[in-house]
């Protein structure tokens, strides 16, 4: 596993950010988001375009919260 899948994993668990919201997110399927966090597809850019992705989740929530 590359470093940054498990930086993300991560990041998703504390934060509970789910599959489905990540590939709501992305534009694209939960499996094809479950591929990328277990190695077997690697899309360009893919690694800024997780982070990104998970960030702006993170961000929306303490937006409604606050």
């Amino acid at each position: 596993m590359e470093n940054w899948i498990a930086t993300a994993a991560g990041l998703m668990h504390i934060n509970r950010v789910s599959n489905i919201e990540l590939a709501k997110e992305l534009n694209v399927t939960p499996q094809y988001v479950s591929a990328i966090l277990n190695g077997k597809k690697a899309p360009k850019d893919i690694e800024r375009r997780v982070t990104t992705a998970i960030e702006n989740i993170i961000s929306k929530r303490k937006q409604v919260s606050a």
